[in-house]
């Protein structure tokens, strides 16, 4: 019976905060998730149990308010593709009350924190399934000016050097001079909607392993909303790189946030 009951109020949560979108910029993390935290705070009378489900309602609640400000590209958020289609965002409502708890604590002031997570790709109920273009035809990589690499290289690595930047589930890699260099419009939709196009890390140690065992690691110039830029050379060795073992089309692209 609790569990029936607790079931109809996360409805009603989402009823209630569905896409209220909060100010926050809301970052992918690792291989394509996201993440927040609800909070509540202790009061006397009220049960351990009690408190802890109300920390994950607020959770829920967050998750529900935040998702529209995640990006798709730099230049739209899920915000607008709701706010155009009643039936998306119908659909990603029911997929963030799937979202995972990651975690439940109770803190030295005994505050109970409950943490939910989002992936955003993986299949037919995800996020990307819903938000990416379902009409897409497959374009050519640009041909690189340079014929030949010495190296055949596993992926990709773009050191961001710490610069300010935001995540999306549809970055580009583009040149100085403007040319894109990787971008959906090259990708197989599937494979998207998948695994996505890139993975984040906050640092070379860890979480690159996407990029193969022998990754080509190139400096970014500077960020561009969510877009990283690299100079016209680098953008011809990734091309050349790419040309020889076509780890583009594969995804195997990791930034370093």
């Amino acid at each position: 019976m609790k569990k029936k009951i607790f079931s109809l109020v996360m409805a009603s949560v989402f009823l209630l905060a569905s896409f209220v979108y909060a100010a926050q910029d809301v970052q992918i993390q690792g291989n394509g998730f996201i993440e927040v935290e609800g909070m509540k705070y202790f009061e006397k009378g009220q049960s351990l149990d009690s408190l802890r489900r109300m920390a994950i309602m607020d959770a829920y609640r967050a998750m529900a308010e935040s998702i529209g400000e995640l990006h798709v590209t730099s230049e739209s958020t899920m915000k607008n593709f709701s706010e155009l289609n009643d039936e998306v965002k119908l659909s990603v409502d029911k997929i963030v009350q799937g979202a995972k708890i990651v975690s439940t604590t109770r803190d030295s002031e005994g505050n109970f924190h409950a943490i939910v997570r989002l992936n955003l790709f993986g299949g037919a109920n995800s996020i990307a399934n819903v938000v990416i273009p379902k009409d897409h035809s497959v374009e050519a990589f640009p041909q690189p000016k340079i014929s030949t690499i010495s190296s055949n290289y596993t992926g990709l690595i773009v050191d961001c050097g710490g610069q300010l930047m935001s995540t999306a589930m549809l970055p580009k890699i583009k040149s100085v001079s403007g040319e894109e260099i990787y971008a959906f419009k090259y990708l197989d939709r599937n494979m998207v909607v998948g695994r996505g196009m890139v993975d984040y890390s906050d640092n070379a140690n860890s979480g690159t392993q996407r990029a193969g065992n022998n990754p080509l690691i190139i400096q970014a110039i500077f960020v561009q909303d969510c877009d990283i830029v690299v100079s016209d050379d680098d953008a011809d060795k990734i091309l050349a790189a790419n040309s020889k073992s076509n780890f583009l089309k594969n995804c195997m692209v990791v930034f370093i946030k």
